[in-house]
């Protein structure tokens, strides 16, 4: 509604504005979606994770980088390209992870390749294995923990029987 606006802006610039404000709002759902992973991520303990976790971040500071690139004239490829090419730079930061995180932008974005849901399962299959393994690992380092201190206890409670045998041979041999 042109009224709303302070300034009696052309029809032209009124639909770039509008176009612009559009294109921003598409991003804030991005960067905010990236903020509320990113946060679910790093509240979750990593023997509960069904996936790798999310480093990628949602701030203001990602908003204000993306915003400067914007422009009435992009289209939809355009501001997904925009994007993309943006948090790629981010994960290229990541000292590992960069792959799976990306993965899981474009999951949240909605727009994975078949390719990309294939190697995202693929990801995801392999997390969950090696966290099996790990836990079996831990489970079995915790048997093997556990044996050895009732080993432990054991051996202690003989040494005690010994001694008290010795000191009662010992008494017999001095009554004699």
């Amino acid at each position: 509604n042109s009224s709303a606006l302070n300034y009696d802006y052309s029809g032209a610039e009124r639909n770039e504005i509008v176009e612009v404000f559009k294109k921003l709002l598409q991003i804030q759902v991005l960067v905010l979606k990236v903020n509320q992973q990113y946060i679910a991520s790093a509240a979750q303990a990593d023997e509960y994770r069904t996936e790798p976790a999310f480093k990628l971040q949602g701030s203001y500071r990602n908003m204000n980088k993306m915003v400067e690139k914007v422009s009435a004239v992009m289209n939809k490829q355009e501001l997904l390209q925009m994007t993309h090419d943006h948090y790629l730079g981010e994960a290229q930061l990541l000292t590992q992870g960069a792959e799976e995180n990306l993965l899981k932008l474009a999951e949240l974005r909605g727009n994975m390749s078949v390719e990309q849901q294939k190697r995202w399962k693929q990801i995801k299959q392999n997390f969950q294995t090696k966290q099996q393994a790990g836990q079996q690992s831990a489970e079995v380092t915790q048997r093997i923990v556990d044996n050895i201190e009732y080993i432990g206890k054991e051996l202690n409670k003989l040494s005690k029987i010994s001694r008290a045998k010795l000191d009662w041979v010992t008494q017999l041999r001095t009554k004699k």
